[in-house]
């Protein structure tokens, strides 16, 4: 038996999430039945974290144990050609039997993308969320500053998905223009984990304090109550991209 290790990029508009349904169709399910119409057999692919409804990905992480010998590389061109368009293998290697892409990754970054203009270029729909109001930069770094550490991030997270803790280290949280269009702003957040929809309310706060509607000590106060209706809301799903996960030794 043998540990492969895939690295998926997709456009989660058209799927629901990550996992396996019964009633709607999950990243999961596209990639186990690719490898049951491969292999003949059916094989459990475990991912890094689930992603929502509507969330994309340049880098989940996932991993499956296959007892063909199929060399990695071929491996990734056989899933290729038989995954639809928009779900993509970037990456296979064989790793140890002991490796679980959840529980041994180090830290994973996420990015929320933002058009900033009164109409959104029909090419950017599926990817970003348009926000037509001016935005004060200045404030919104300083509120992504507050977010940076070791935090009960309890504010920060949506019901129905249990937890043991809801601390959570962030080490780093950015505002970036895109250089090839300065309309778009990026949020980059990296961190050990993430609660249910954290990043999605991260974004949703940011805007509200870019806008003029919190001021950034609303993000601290969150964080020190735990108060969700201190933090902003839940901004779209479709604005979010996993951009990669990251292990010690990989």
């Amino acid at each position: 038996m043998r540990r492969i290790c895939i690295t998926i990029s997709y456009d989660g508009t058209e799927y629901a999430g990550w996992q396996r349904q019964h009633n709607a169709l999950g990243i999961q399910q596209v990639l186990e039945d690719t490898l049951e119409a491969l292999f003949g057999r059916s094989a459990h692919v475990v991912a890094s974290g689930r992603t929502d409804t509507g969330v994309h990905a340049w880098g989940q992480v996932a991993s499956f144990d296959l007892e063909h010998e199929i060399a990695p590389g071929q491996l990734k061109k056989a899933m290729n050609s038989r995954l639809p368009d928009d779900i993509r293998v970037m990456d296979a290697s064989e790793v140890g039997l002991d490796f679980h892409p959840r529980f041994d990754a180090k830290e994973k970054t996420y990015c929320y993308s933002v058009y900033c203009g009164d109409t959104m270029p029909p090419l950017y729909r599926r990817y970003m969320v348009l926000e037509s109001r001016p935005l004060d930069r200045d404030r919104i770094r300083e509120a992504l500053a507050l977010l940076v550490g070791r935090h009960d991030f309890k504010a920060f997270q949506s019901t129905g998905s249990p937890t043991n803790t809801t601390i959570r280290t962030l080490y780093g949280a950015e505002m970036k223009v895109d250089p090839a269009d300065p309309h778009i702003l990026r949020f980059y957040f990296t961190g050990d984990g993430f609660l249910y929809n954290m990043v999605r309310i991260m974004a949703g706060t940011l805007l509200q304090v870019g806008y003029g509607r919190f001021l950034p000590g609303q993000v601290e106060q969150a964080l020190r109550t735990g108060r969700r209706e201190l933090a902003g809301p839940t901004a779209p799903a479709h604005g979010l991209a996993l951009m990669s996960v990251r292990y010690p030794g990989r």
